[in-house]
């Protein structure tokens, strides 16, 4: 009886042992799997903070080019209103520069004209001395009428130049070359040649197209 209770013990101790290897075997495959599995997750983590890193700087990359694309949509809106100020300038620079010619050409007749009435002897002192009052009124008007168009012009000038040097730091070249264009306009304009009289002198010495 004994000896048969010890040979059955002997199967059961038998089938533990082998129900403990084939648990073991199971143990071992699964740590195999979850080692396998855990080094899978980590590179997988360590590929996605590569991914977020990359999207990060493309982020920052992305957030500073909309800066520089509004600054340069500024800029060259600055820059369209400043071309936009110096063809108005010009414009009315090249039309005060127009009626200041044709003052100084029609000054420049009545005085002529002034010193033939003055130079004519056969003429009477009655019938020229309303006359030459006539013409000297007249140069007197036109003269005023030129110191007014350069008062106007000096303020147009003065404008320019303050509108010029509001914008920020992207317009100060443009507003230099500005200056300028509009000293070479100034200096470029001059008028037609005309005879060399007393008047001529007088205005050939006088800067900026004053003829008074």
């Amino acid at each position: 009886m004994a000896q048969a209770l010890s040979e059955e013990e002997f199967h059961r101790m038998q089938a533990q042992l082998l129900e403990l290897r084939t648990q073991n075997y199971q143990l071992s495959d699964d740590l195999r799997k979850n080692t396998a599995e855990l080094n899978a997750v980590r590179q997988k983590t360590v590929t996605l903070e590569k991914d977020y890193i990359k999207a990060q700087k493309a982020l920052n990359k992305s957030k500073k080019a909309q800066e520089v694309d509004a600054l340069l949509s500024e800029n060259e809106m600055l820059q369209g209103k400043l071309h936009s100020q110096e063809d108005d300038f010009r414009l009315q620079n090249s039309t005060l520069m127009q009626e200041l010619s044709k003052l100084c050409t029609q000054i420049e007749e009545l005085e002529h004209a002034n010193k033939e009435l003055k130079d004519d002897k056969g003429l009477q002192a009655e019938s020229s001395s309303p006359t030459s009052i006539s013409v000297d009124g007249e140069l007197l008007r036109l003269q005023a009428e030129n110191a007014a168009l350069q008062k106007k012009m000096t303020a147009l000038q003065e404008r320019y130049e303050s509108e010029i040097k509001s914008p920020r730091g992207a317009e100060v070249s443009e507003t230099k070359a500005s200056e300028t264009d509009v000293t070479s306009v100034r200096a470029g304009r001059t008028l037609q040649p005309e005879p060399m009289t007393d008047w001529n002198r007088q205005r050939q010495s006088v800067p900026n197209w004053n003829c008074e």
